[in-house]
C-alpha cells in the first residue's frame, strides 16, 4: 500500500516552511515524511504539496494511505483492508483509499475525507501550532528511539546512565572528553557526526550526519545534518546546514537551514513575568501557553555579532541583522536590519549569497530551488 504524504495547515508553520514542503520539517530523529514512511512499513512513498514546490503527478496504483504532514506517528500502521479516515484523538490526520479516482491535490483531498464515514483511531502527536515541534520534540525522540536499531557505544565513551541508551554511528567520532548524560532520555549519534572534546550532550537529543559540535553543552535537542554548534543549546532544533560555532545561548528555539548565528549570539525563552510567551504570526498575536519559548528563525538568515533575540521572536527567510543589540520581535522575509536600519535585501543579490553559502557545504542550489526563492519574494513583495 502506497503512502501518500500530503501538506495540512502549511500556513501555520510559516516562515519556517517557505522554501521546502510541510513534510520535509525535522523532529526527533528525522523528518515528519521519514516517520511517516515509517509508520506504513515504508512502502513507495508519493507527496502532495503546494503548486510552486512543482510536485510530481500522484500515481493510479494503489490502494494508498494518505497522511497528514501534521502528524508525527508513534506505532506503524495497522493493515486496513477498507477505506476509512484516519483519526487522532478525535483529529483528522489522513485516510485509506483502496480504488481510484486517487486524490491528486489538497483541495482533493479535502473533498475525500468528507465523504468517508468509517474511522480509524492511530497513535502519535499533531503539530497543531508552530510551537508544538517544540513542546513534543524531546518525546519524539524517546519514543523513536525504543524502535530503531543501535549500535552499542564504544567502553571509553563517558556516559551518564545506562549505556543501552546510546546509539553511536560507526563513522561518528567521539573524543574521550565528551559526557552523554542519558538520565532523562536517549542520545542517537548520526554517521559521520564529530564531538570535539569539552562537549556535554544530555538526551534525549538527536546529532545529526556529518554536524560538528565543538565546546557544546546540548541539552534534549534535534541537531540536523551538517551543523556546527558551539555554545549552549536548550530544547532547540537545528534544520540542518545551520552554524551556531561560537559562543552565545540559543532556547527552546526553531533554528531553519542555512541560518548563520553570529558570536555571543543569544535568545531569550522566558519572560520575566513568567508568563505564557506570545507569538504574532501573519500580523495575528497569539498565546503558545508555554512559559518557555524561544524563537523562529527562516532559512538564510544571519545575525551578526552580539546579538540579541527576544522572546517569542519570529523572523523570516533571508534576513540579515546586523550592527549587535536587540533584534525586533517580528521580521519579515528578505530585509536588511540593525537597530537603526530597516531596508529591503535585493533578490539577485540574496540568491547569489545562498548560492555562495551553499557551495562552502558542498551542495549546489538547484534551478527549482531558486526559482521557489523568487517566488518567495515576488509574493512578499505583493503583500
Amino acid at each position: 500500500m502506497n503512502t501518500v504524504i500530503y501538506e495540512n495547515r502549511a500556513g501555520d508553520f510559516l516562515p519556517l516552511v517557505y522554501l521546502y514542503p510541510q513534510y520535509l520539517l525535522r523532529i526527533g530523529l528525522a523528518t515528519i515524511a521519514e516517520q511517516l514512511a515509517w509508520c506504513n512499513a515504508n512502502n513507495p512513498t508519493e507527496f502532495i504539496c503546494r503548486e510552486y514546490f512543482q510536485q510530481k503527478k500522484i500515481s493510479s496504483h494503489g490502494p494508498k494511505v494518505y497522511l497528514a504532514s501534521s502528524f508525527i506517528p508513534t506505532k506503524r500502521l495497522p493493515v486496513v483492508k477498507r477505506d476509512v479516515k484516519l483519526v487522532n484523538d478525535g483529529r483528522l490526520v489522513g485516510f485509506v483509499r483502496h480504488k481510484p479516482p486517487y486524490p491528486a491535490t489538497l483541495d482533493e483531498i479535502a473533498d475525500a475525507q468528507q465523504q468517508m464515514q468509517d474511522s480509524l483511531e492511530v497513535k502519535g502527536v499533531v503539530l497543531e501550532h508552530i510551537w508544538d515541534i517544540i513542546a513534543q520534540n524531546g518525546e519524539l525522540i524517546t519514543s523513536r528511539f525504543s524502535s530503531v536499531k543501535t549500535r552499542k557505544p564504544s567502553r571509553n565513551i563517558y556516559i551518564i546512565g545506562s549505556s543501552t541508551h546510546v546509539h553511536i554511528a560507526a563513522s561518528a567520532r567521539l573524543y574521550r572528553q565528551v559526557a552523554l548524560d542519558v538520565t532523562d532520555g536517549p542520545i542517537y549519534i548520526d554517521e559521520g557526526a564529530e564531538i570535539r572534546p569539552f562537549t556535554s550532550i544530555s538526551g534525549p537529543t538527536y546529532i545529526g550526519k556529518n554536524s560538528v559540535i565543538d565546546r557544546a553543552k546540548i541539552t534534549r535537542s534535534t541537531i540536523g545534518p551538517s551543523c556546527r554548534i558551539g555554545g549552549e543549546v536548550e530544547e532547540c532544533i537545528f534544520q540542518g546546514y545551520a552554524n551556531k560555532y561560537h559562543e552565545g545561548f540559543i532556547g527552546h528555539s526553531f533554528i531553519g537551514e542555512w541560518v548563520n548565528l553570529g558570536a555571543l549570539t543569544t535568545n531569550s525563552d522566558l519572560k520575566n513575568n513568567y508568563g505564557p510567551v506570545r507569538l504574532e504570526i501573519a500580523g495575528k498575536s497569539m498565546s503558545s501557553g508555554m512559559t518557555k519559548l524561544g524563537c523562529f528563525i527562516g532559512d538564510h538568515t544571519k545575525t551578526g555579532i552580539g546579538t540579541l533575540i527576544p522572546t517569542g521572536a519570529v523572523i523570516g527567510c533571508f534576513v540579515n541583522f546586523f550592527g549587535g543589540g536587540m533584534m525586533p520581535r517580528n521580521a519579515p522575509c528578505f530585509r536588511w536590519l540593525s537597530p537603526q536600519e530597516h531596508t529591503g535585501y535585493d533578490l539577485d543579490k540574496a540568491i547569489a549569497t545562498a548560492r555562495t553559502v551553499m557551495e562552502r557545504r558542498g551542495v549546489t542550489m538547484s534551478p527549482q530551488q531558486e526559482t521557489v526563492i523568487r517566488h518567495i519574494h515576488q509574493c512578499q513583495a505583493s503583500s
